[in-house]
């Protein structure tokens, strides 16, 4: 550590310009930009980290390694000077969303458009804790959870992390007076909302509160000794690895959450199989990703009537998921014309509830026909998905379609393409 770290004041200063209704923030210092600020600047400028390393002028896996290291990594003198430029020139929106992140890294299980973060009013003193935690309370946490659910399948991420965290915050009170039974159901609801916390952290594009939330999922989901969902929890943690390029992460968790296989449910067992397939894809292995490929789209097809358990877990897991899923590992292995073919079965019989991730896979198939080498269909695919994309938002979704103009260079008179590129230079 250099001798001038060693005070505890933060890194970065703040200064609050708007009134608490507006809950605007403008960042006018950063003492010293480290990983954790510069991922905090790339979110806050809703850019992918391929899109953040050609603004700066460095390699992605730069980028990308600032961000696996957060705080520890700092970059050189060059590269400070670098973000100072860009955070000044981002427009104010930008850089209020750039304060409401470094907020929230100050604590992490504060989620960046907190209230608090926002400015809304919060009570002047804690609410009582209750005493005697009623059952039913418990389940009407869950149903909660389960609306929630929905709602980011219609909607997406971002308009739940806060009510989410609201939630997590206040398991995490009830927890300290509960004990027995309903201290093992409390641990079990709470797994549940930490692990939909640590979804839609990745899925709005923030590793690193993503992987504290489902760190912490794996917790409670053990101390509360429930198998399958350690499992599930498990498989999320390799979908995070898969999502960072990290095949050994990958694979080795795809496997830690098939083990013992006769307790997981179908669905469960397809989504682990998923992960499985996806680890070997990024090794390369063409073989070994198309056995599990197979295995997963058995389980997902197996008749669906297996309790709460599944139906709470893995409805999301359908064959026409898994295709899109089996397109995903086969662009790895750079077929794209079979992953087409997937994509347009998958699509086909897409259920109607899963908008976003509808909009994932026609971003998915645009990619696949612009890496084919055929740019007007992938146009007018890319052009559906940003209709879903401008309603749903996603940062795996968009960072998918952003691909697509890079993929068309070959065809810059083309009016599809030009087309597109105005579509996505409005797009969030």
């Amino acid at each position: 550590m250099h001798p001038w770290c060693t005070d505890p004041a933060p890194r970065y200063t703040t200064a609050a310009l708007a009134s608490a209704s507006q809950g605007a923030y403008a960042v006018t210092i950063v003492g010293q930009w480290t990983g954790q600020e510069a991922s905090a600047l790339r979110q806050a400028l809703r850019m992918t980290i391929r899109d953040f390393a050609e603004h700066l002028g460095i390699a992605e896996r730069t980028v990308a390694k600032w961000e696996a290291s957060g705080s520890a990594m700092v970059p050189v003198p060059v590269m400070q000077a670098a973000l100072d430029t860009v955070l000044a020139r981002a427009s104010d929106d930008a850089k209020g969303r750039f304060g409401m992140l470094l907020a929230a890294t100050r604590d992490p299980g504060r989620s960046p458009g907190s209230a608090v973060a926002l400015g809304v009013a919060t009570p002047a003193a804690p609410a009582p804790v209750p005493r005697h935690l009623d059952p039913e309370a418990i389940r009407r946490l869950r149903t909660i959870l389960l609306e929630y659910v929905k709602i980011d399948n219609l909607l997406g991420p971002v308009h739940l992390l806060d009510l989410v965290t609201v939630h997590l915050n206040f398991i995490g009170e009830l927890l300290i007076v509960a004990s027995g039974q309903i201290r093992t159901e409390l641990l079990t609801v709470g797994s549940w909302y930490a692990e939909f916390a640590g979804w839609l952290h990745q899925d709005a594009g923030n590793p690193r509160l993503a992987t504290y939330w489902t760190d912490r999922a794996l917790g409670w989901v053990k101390a509360a000794g429930d198998p399958l969902r350690v499992s599930y929890v498990l498989m999320r943690k390799s979908n995070q690895a898969s999502g960072l390029g990290d095949a050994a992460r990958t694979l080795g968790l795809a496997q830690a959450a098939l083990r013992g296989q006769d307790r997981l449910s179908p669905r469960v067992r397809a989504l682990a199989l998923r992960q499985e397939a996806r680890g070997h894809a990024l090794y390369g292995d063409t073989t070994a990703c198309a056995r599990a490929l197979e295995a997963a789209r058995e389980q997902a097809a197996a008749p669906d009537d297996h309790g709460d358990d599944e139906r709470t877990l893995a409805a999301y897991c359908t064959p026409s998921y898994i295709d899109g899923e089996a397109a995903d590992c086969w662009m790895l292995l750079g077929q794209p014309r079979k992953a087409v073919a997937i994509l347009e079965h998958g699509l086909a019989e897409w259920p109607a509830p899963y908008q976003r991730d509808r909009g994932l896979n026609l971003a998915r198939l645009a990619v696949a026909h612009a890496t084919d080498r055929e740019p007007e269909r992938a146009c007018a695919v890319a052009q559906q998905a940003a209709a879903i994309v401008s309603n749903t938002w996603s940062a795996r979704a968009t960072a998918e379609l952003r691909r697509v103009p890079a993929l068309l260079a070959a065809w810059p008179d083309l009016a599809p393409v030009t087309e597109l590129q105005e579509t996505l230079a409005v797009l969030p």
